[in-house]
């Protein structure tokens, strides 16, 4: 698979792989075969390609009654819609305890053109509540892939795949050691005291320029991708957390029930937060629109910004 994918291209070419060796495997979709190339699977398996158009809660039930009778449907439209509008119908299809698939497009606060119906910053919370589901957030193209084949083939719970819309960062695109394993994260920068978990292209990029600014004060700071948001490995954060004194999780869903609260819970569950300062930089409010630069600046999700709350926390100030 080609480095310069985006993560959208990834998903759907992984997609077709897996429907040649799952032939159970079938794809609804709610009008956005164009933002996930979804016509490359209709092409290669027409029969296993259904369009509902823009009607989540109809799709969301279809999806429910073709799980009951064996099949494993994937199911697309935009998180902001997909969570939301048919979390009545997906919470009913978790407790005929089946298997489904459920692709959040557009999650998350970036791209942040189309508005404030269109940002997701709330799939997480929504999700979350629901018994039986696991979520997951890919990277880049390699993490996609991992994780689309793990859904298929290895986990037995619904799935909740949120994926970013956009082109491939280059900074994200260079990592290199990335691997996928179930509520673990990759470390993908090593520190001593301070660690930062995030997740997505845009926040990790983040992260990593914020680092640039530390390492020219000579300090080191940890920075965890999480592709899992909602299930964590106890041992695996048992040994990346140990010798540190500062967490920070940075997301981009709104501040109550996100995963920045979910991994608190966590943590202090399993007493690993002792003697440790936890730091959750999330959003608290409706969100901005604009381009990249400018919603992540307005939130305090930018590089500068980040940089400068990292630094007074760890220099012991409240502001």
């Amino acid at each position: 698979m080609k480095k310069n994918l985006s993560i959208t291209s990834a998903f759907t070419q992984e997609l077709i792989e897996c429907a040649k060796k799952n032939k159970k495997l079938v794809v609804l979709d709610a009008d956005l075969a164009d933002d996930l190339n979804l016509y490359s699977f209709k092409d290669k398996y027409p029969k296993r390609f259904i369009q509902n158009g823009i009607a989540e809660q109809d799709m969301v039930s279809m999806a429910g009654g073709l799980a009951l009778m064996g099949f494993l449907p994937v199911v697309n439209s935009f998180a902001s819609f997909l969570s939301a509008r048919a979390n009545e119908q997906i919470y009913n299809n978790a407790t005929e305890l089946t298997k489904i698939i459920y692709i959040n497009l557009y999650s998350g606060l970036i791209p942040a053109g189309a508005g404030k119906s269109h940002q997701s910053i709330r799939d997480v919370s929504l999700i979350s509540s629901i018994p039986n589901f696991k979520i997951y957030q890919p990277l880049n193209y390699h993490d996609t892939s991992l994780i689309l084949k793990h859904c298929v083939f290895k986990e037995k719970k619904n799935c909740c795949i949120r994926l970013n819309i956009g082109p491939a960062l280059k900074l994200i695109q260079n990592l290199s050691g990335i691997k996928f394993e179930d509520g673990k994260g990759n470390e993908i920068s090593k520190g001593k005291e301070i660690i930062i978990f995030t997740s997505g292209q845009y926040l990790i990029n983040e992260a990593l320029l914020t680092k640039k600014m530390f390492n020219k004060e000579n300090i080191n700071i940890s920075i965890v991708n999480l592709s899992t948001l909602n299930y964590f490995n106890k041992h695996w954060f048992k040994k990346i957390l140990n010798q540190k004194k500062y967490i920070f999780c940075i997301e981009d869903n709104f501040k109550d029930s996100g995963f920045s609260n979910l991994l608190l819970s966590f943590l202090i569950k399993n007493d690993l937060v002792n003697n440790k300062k936890y730091f959750s930089i999330s959003l608290d409010n409706f969100p901005e629109c604009g381009t990249i630069n400018e919603v992540l600046n307005y939130h305090k999700l930018s590089s500068n910004k980040l940089y400068k709350f990292i630094k007074s926390k760890i220099n012991g100030k409240n502001n």
